[in-house]
């Protein structure tokens, strides 16, 4: 067998496999230490990021664009609050009128008690009485009932009521017309016998709602 001879490197050769040594170990000490703020946008390739290198519920709602985050459910109603302040108190209005006027009638037509200004009452005949408000009451509820006094004993029976002025131009549709004082300011009052069957004088109550 031949003998291999010993071979000793050159003292290049030692040289330049130190400096290939040290240039390897600097490379993957730059690998694994960067500088402070030395990665930005520019060398993060694309999809780079992902769930996994994200801390779980660090990232707020401006971290996303416009309509990425969708809303979520509404919530409940919450409680009222507090009343606010009262506005300035408005303009006094118009004085109003009377709600009601109404009036006790005597069986001849007079006036026993009354709302102010009383009304005038005609008595045209037997039981048949005109009630004049002085203004339309048409539209108005009508309230009759017979009235029972000592000085009126007797035995009575219905008594009924219309509002006047119907006939002439265009009257309101709840008026009738009346044979004297054919207007939407008067009343007409019938009061009858026990039977019912002949008019018959009586006092009575009358109101205007």
């Amino acid at each position: 067998m031949r003998v291999l001879k010993a071979v000793r490197p050159s003292p290049a050769t030692v040289i330049a496999t130190i400096a290939l040594l040290v240039a390897l170990a600097g490379t993957g000490y730059a690998a694994v230490t960067l500088p402070r703020n030395s990665v930005g946008n520019a060398q993060l390739q694309s999809n780079a990021v992902t769930s996994s290198k994200v801390k779980d519920h660090s990232l707020l709602r401006v971290d996303f664009g416009t309509n990425q985050v969708p809303a979520g459910p509404r919530g409940p109603v919450g409680p009222p609050g507090p009343p606010g302040a009262g506005g300035a108190r408005g303009p006094t209005g118009p004085a109003g009128t009377a709600a009601t006027r109404w009036a006790f009638v005597g069986k001849a037509g007079n006036i026993i008690a009354s709302s102010s200004p009383a009304p005038l009452v005609v008595q045209s005949s037997t039981g048949q009485y005109y009630v004049n408000w002085g203004a339309s009451v048409a539209g108005h509820a009508v309230i009759v009932s017979s009235a029972y006094r000592d000085a009126d004993a007797n035995t009575r029976g219905t008594v009924f009521a219309t509002v006047c002025g119907a006939g002439s131009g265009t009257p309101p549709p709840d008026t009738s017309t009346c044979a004297s004082n054919n207007n939407t300011s008067t009343v007409y009052v019938v009061t009858l016998n026990g039977p019912n069957t002949l008019a018959e004088s009586h006092p009575f109550y009358i109101a205007i709602l």
